[in-house]
């Protein structure tokens, strides 16, 4: 233990590490002092703006799918944070190539959080003193990625760990322009695009305009969640489609849909922890492991055939969503940060 408070700095750089870091943000604000820096990509700032509302700094940007221009925007981001980050005893992140490095520069203790066992996570393994990941990721896979003595698997998804705490919002349902139905609810599905620009998407177009068409056939009300601005033109011409105006509490959207259609694993784990009839058309060459079990347990669909996927829609019904194993991801994962941060 230190006799003055200890700072705890958030490095956050992609939209689902908002509400990823918020319990622990609220379990550590009364006692320790925060920093928070932000990579302005998507709506990762607006959505911290909206769910955290503490003060920032704004740091890098996007750099693309070239790998050169990646490359070189983490080291762009380590001088940056380095010079920009006041004095900081512990760094949480998920993932975080340059906020790693940072740390250890500093010769602070880093803790890192994630669950994409394909991404070049060797960047950032040495540089991470607690690295959690899901049991459901092979610790075979990990300890090639150089995740050694530092690696901590718990019971659960990463999605189990910020639901166990979740309060669904009746002000945001209310607030879509939808008509109710004959039971008296808003009834909808959200669809998210893929990531059309990610390095792990070679030679493939996106499925999202042939799928909206085809939720319009069906009479289906449309939460469309564009991941670009250029995913927009999607929907053009398409009926029934409401695209927010700002970023939307993901939560709520998965908690009061009738399904959840993404090209992206974070909200269909979302979903399939809910209980919400859960789709993935990620565009990637292989499923994550922390997908691919939830595939084989029976907890989401996966697909890239359109006619697939609304067949499934067809006879997909919404489950018991139960928090008993998200409070025992969320009981683990902080008893193990307590005795790494605090010391008890």
């Amino acid at each position: 233990m230190i006799d003055r408070k200890m700072t705890i700095w958030f490095d956050l750089t992609n939209v689902p590490h908002v509400n990823f870091l918020l319990p622990i943000i609220r379990r550590y604000e009364d006692k320790c002092d925060m920093v928070f820096t932000i990579r302005d990509f998507a709506e990762t700032k607006s959505l911290f703006e909206k769910r955290v509302g503490k003060p920032y700094i704004l740091i890098g940007e996007h750099q693309g799918g070239n790998k050169l221009r990646k490359i070189w925007g983490v080291v762009e981001r380590i001088f940056a944070l380095n010079k920009q980050v006041p004095e900081f005893d512990v760094k949480i992140s998920c993932g975080g190539d340059a906020s790693n490095i940072v740390g250890k520069l500093r010769g602070k203790k880093t803790i890192t959080f994630d669950d994409n066992e394909k991404a070049p996570n060797w960047r950032y393994a040495p540089f991470s003193d607690l690295a959690f990941w899901p049991k459901a990721v092979p610790t075979e896979a990990l300890r090639k990625q150089c995740f050694k003595k530092n690696l901590y698997q718990y019971d659960g998804y990463k999605e189990n760990f910020y639901l166990a705490e979740y309060e669904p919002s009746a002000s945001f349902v209310e607030s879509l322009p939808f008509e109710p139905g004959a039971d008296g609810k808003k009834h909808y599905v959200v669809v998210r695009p893929e990531n059309i620009r990610a390095n792990y998407v070679e030679g493939k177009t996106s499925i999202v305009p042939e799928l909206l068409r085809e939720l319009e056939k069906a009479g289906a009300n449309i939460l469309f969640l564009p991941r670009y601005e250029t995913d927009r033109d999607y929907a053009q011409g398409v009926k029934g489609v409401y695209i927010p105006a700002e970023a939307v509490n993901g939560l709520d959207a998965c908690y009061y849909a009738d399904a959840i259609l993404t090209g992206a694993g974070t909200m269909a784990r979302e979903a399939a922890c809910m209980g919400v009839p859960s789709v993935s058309f990620f565009a990637g060459s292989r499923l994550l492991a922390v997908d691919q079990s939830l595939v084989d347990a029976g907890k989401m669909f996966f697909s890239r055939d359109v006619k697939a996927i609304m067949q499934f829609l067809r006879s997909a019904k919404h489950g018991e969503a139960s928090l008993e194993k998200s409070k025992a991801v969320e009981a683990e994962i902080f008893a193990k940060l307590d005795e790494f941060i605090l010391g008890n």
